[in-house]
């Protein structure tokens, strides 16, 4: 059972919901991809999200074209914390520990 998600929104319009419910889930507009997004400023195979551990995740820019942006900031890695916003192009990401201590 995953303990964190994504919730995808574009210009605050919900898309969709991901579980992360692997110990790794990629994110790219590839058609292999755990997370697909169709659209023309990601990469293939954009970046990447690895649990490190019990409500532990970071994030891994996969030396994409246009980078990854986690809170307005660009990054090679980041340790995950909740409520974080990932960006990819026009997209928001943003990252819900399921359970977070203090979150109702």
């Amino acid at each position: 059972m995953a303990d964190a998600k994504f919730i995808i929104t574009q210009s605050d319009v919900f898309i969709k919901e991901i579980p992360l419910d692997k110990e790794i889930v990629t994110i790219g507009r590839g058609w292999g991809n755990d997370v697909r997004i169709p659209y023309d400023s990601l990469s293939r195979m954009h970046a990447q999200v690895m649990r490190a551990g019990p409500n532990k995740y970071l994030i891994k820019d996969l030396a994409s074209k246009n980078g990854t942006f986690v809170n307005d900031s660009k990054v090679r890695e980041h340790r995950l914390k909740h409520k974080d916003r990932v960006t990819l192009g026009k997209y928001t990401l943003t990252f819900l520990l399921i359970n977070a201590p203090g979150d109702s």
